[in-house]
């Protein structure tokens, strides 16, 4: 037995006045059918059909399983869940203001990343959707012990109000590490609405070590 999903016909039986739902219909018997009323949210699935293996090259028409189905988001969910446990997500890569190796003490650093959401495309249970892991929480360790800064933006330069800044009050050699929560969502590809996935992903990005430098005043003679 073979199966395969062929859109349903509507055709007309002349001689017996009615009508009937097939792969196909002769010249002149279709008649007027607009298939499955699914919202905009959902995809069409197109009927499923079985054709029975014979010996030879005798031919027997397909018969309908089953005239398709509106596959909803719910109807999606569990698949799309683990797909989204599985799914490669690139490190969010961390910035610098100033791309060097020092600091000065309680200067610091101000470091910044990037909020792009993360796309990937795939077929659930024969239907295209698209999956997308979106940056929710930024967690900034300095790495010199003193508490990490946690943000639900990616920062931004330091003269800005989404600045972030690590003072390191020490002089020391530390390394700033940037722990990426990410939150999934779905859609059936081509709809508008996307559909929160349960659970959450983390992704880790560390900086080169950094010197971090008492700065020291020295008067000087003119």
């Amino acid at each position: 037995m073979t199966y395969f999903r062929a859109t349903v016909h509507q055709c007309w039986l002349r001689d017996l006045d009615a009508t009937l739902l097939a792969e196909a219909c002769e010249e002149g018997t279709e008649i007027a059918y607009d298939g499955l009323d699914c919202d905009e949210d959902s995809y069409e699935l197109a009927g499923l059909w079985a054709l029975t293996d014979q010996p030879g090259d005798a031919q027997r028409p397909a018969e309908l399983v089953d005239e398709g189905a509106c596959v909803t988001p719910a109807d999606l969910l569990d698949a799309a869940t683990r797909e989204f446990k599985a799914m490669p997500i690139d490190p969010a890569q961390i910035a610098l203001h100033a791309e060097r190796d020092w600091a000065i003490v309680n200067f610091g650093v101000h470091p910044r990343t990037d909020d792009t959401p993360q796309m990937l495309d795939t077929t659930l249970l024969g239907v295209p959707v698209q999956i997308r892991a979106v940056p929710a929480e930024y967690t900034w360790d300095p790495g010199d012990g003193t508490e990490a800064v946690v943000t639900d933006h990616p920062g931004g330069p330091w003269d800005t109000p989404t600045a972030i800044h690590l003072p390191y009050p020490a002089p020391g050699t530390y390394s700033v590490t940037l722990t990426t929560t990410w939150h999934g969502q779905f859609r059936i590809t081509g709809t508008p609405t996307w559909t929160d996935v349960p659970g959450q992903a983390t992704t880790t990005d560390t900086t080169y070590p950094i010197e971090v430098h008492d700065a020291e005043v020295r008067l000087v003679q003119p």
